[in-house]
């Protein structure tokens, strides 16, 4: 009995044994390379996010873009923007500096005449080109308060993330030394904590509209003592607005009523006329108002001819009286004449700006930043 039970046990050994030798499918763990790799995408996602948060909860950021001036010779443009879109400066717009002011919805532009030709408004590009035209943020290839306001830039950042950041985090040096990462050469974040968004390319806003901005933002927010400043040159800047152009309307004026009154005896002839406006295109709900120029030429045989002018408002659609007077040299002696009076008018539609109306919301804004 005792040698089987030992036989037994001897088997039984041996088929544990031949066990241990099954082979058994499974995969081996992270190389070193592969763990760092991974510690250091984790790292640059957590400068990305916290930065992104700071971007968004900013009370107001900088902008600074480097254009060419026409010399040749790089010029660098401002723009500042609160987080409600207030915002003013200037932006590198298809390769033109363009001065642009927000406040409370409403926008403004200047820039040069070859600027608004290039958007098909050759008639009017001169006396564009020489002031302030009011428009709409549909009309840029990007609306800085639409899009450059801090939460807003932020959420339209966060959309732009998934094709950037593949592969090996990639670190570089500002010009003052600061340390970043470059995701893909469009956004670029600092390594160093507090984390924060130091530049962008604007193509990661809009792949259409973005570019004609210029290839690279450089953003930071703005201290407690650079919004006060931010402020009090918002205000300056809205004081410079004046009564701008209309960029979206048009008017069209009819001469009526035609009167040429001469004095006998001294020389002195007036012509007065009625002015009819008619404005289409303006924006529902605006009250433009029309600049009218009234030009005449009155002119009398054997006396020559003179011109006159004068300039008037007029609500649009409506009609004003206008008048304006030449005078003659008489010859000593007693003669009659034929004088005849060509007025001609052309309008400009105004988009008025109650200036002290605009600093008080813009007072208002800018209590809620600390500034």
């Amino acid at each position: 009995m005792r040698a089987r039970w030992t036989a037994t046990a001897l088997v039984l050994l041996g088929g544990l044994l031949a066990g241990c030798q099954v082979a058994v499918n499974g995969t081996a763990g992270l190389s070193d390379a592969d763990r760092q790799l991974a510690a250091q995408r984790a790292q640059q996602q957590t400068a990305v996010d916290a930065a992104l948060k700071a971007l968004e909860q900013a009370p107001a950021l900088q902008y600074d873009a480097t254009l060419k001036d026409g010399a040749g010779n790089p010029a660098t443009l401002t723009y500042r923007v609160a987080r409600d879109g207030n915002g003013f400066g200037a932006l590198p717009l298809e390769g033109k500096s363009v001065r642009i002011t927000e406040p409370d919805g409403q926008l403004y532009l200047a820039a040069d005449a070859d600027y608004w030709k290039a958007h098909g408004l050759e008639e009017n590009s001169t006396q564009f080109g020489a002031g302030w035209v009011h428009t709409v943020g549909s009309e840029l290839p990007l609306d800085p308060a639409a899009r450059l306001a801090p939460p807003k830039l932020a959420a339209e950042l966060r959309k732009s993330l998934g094709g950037l950041g593949t592969g090996a985090p990639r670190k570089q040096k500002l010009p003052d030394g600061t340390e970043v990462y470059d995701l893909g050469g469009a956004l670029q974040v600092t390594t160093a904590e507090p984390h924060r968004v130091t530049g962008f390319a604007p193509a990661l806003l809009d792949p259409r509209g973005g570019p004609k901005l210029g290839a690279a933002f450089r953003v930071r927010p703005l201290a407690e003592a650079e919004i006060k400043q931010f402020h009090n040159d918002f205000n300056a800047a809205v004081d410079a607005i004046g009564q701008p152009f209309d960029g979206l309307a048009q008017a069209s004026v009819t001469v009526l009523n035609d009167k040429l009154d001469c004095q006998d005896y001294v020389g002195s002839c007036k012509t007065t006329v009625d002015v009819s406006n008619s404005v289409v295109g303006n924006q529902p709900g605006s009250k433009p108002s029309v600049h009218i120029k009234l030009s005449v030429e009155i002119s009398a045989d054997s006396l020559g001819s003179q011109s006159c002018a004068t300039e008037g408002d007029a609500a649009a659609d409506a009609t004003i009286t206008m008048s304006c007077s030449v005078k003659f040299t008489l010859p000593n002696r007693t003669a009659s004449y034929q004088v005849l009076a060509k007025p001609t008018a052309v309008a400009e539609v105004r988009s008025p700006v109650d200036a002290n109306a605009v600093k008080a919301k813009l007072t208002t804004a800018f209590a809620a930043l600390g500034g």
